[in-house]
């Protein structure tokens, strides 16, 4: 009984998927209304968004890394089906958060659009070019 515990417990701790180390980031970015928002806006989100891509790259890297760790654990024994079944269970994750980050970039190059046709339309006229008497 005392060793059915502890074979029990490790089992168990084997089974479960090993998420623990790599924490997707959160992606919370408004994007404003281009043609509303002011030129600081938009550049507080250009940022926000760039630094959520660097998140992002972190957190694949911690994927890869755990991973690789993962495959290297299982060791010469390990089919080349359970491999491809871990790497698949990672770039799904990898995916998930990928494609949230890039719908808000594709939501955001479409309010710079609009930021640059609002700005344009409030520009003055180009005056005319002074002519010689």
């Amino acid at each position: 009984m005392k060793v059915l515990l502890p074979l029990t417990l490790l089992a168990a701790a084997i089974a479960a998927p090993a998420f623990a180390d790599c924490t997707a980031p959160t992606i919370a970015i408004t994007v404003p209304d281009g043609s509303k928002a002011s030129m600081e806006q938009m550049l507080a989100t250009q940022h926000a968004i760039r630094d959520s891509d660097a998140a992002v790259q972190q957190f694949v890297d911690c994927l890869k890394a755990e991973q690789d760790a993962k495959i290297a654990a299982g060791g010469d024994k390990m089919k080349d089906e359970e491999k491809v079944k871990i790497s698949a269970e990672y770039v799904k994750r990898q995916n998930v958060v990928a494609e949230q980050l890039q719908k808000i970039a594709d939501q955001f190059n479409v309010e710079v659009r609009a930021y640059k046709a609002k700005t344009a339309a409030a520009a003055p006229a180009a005056a005319p070019a002074p002519t010689k008497p």
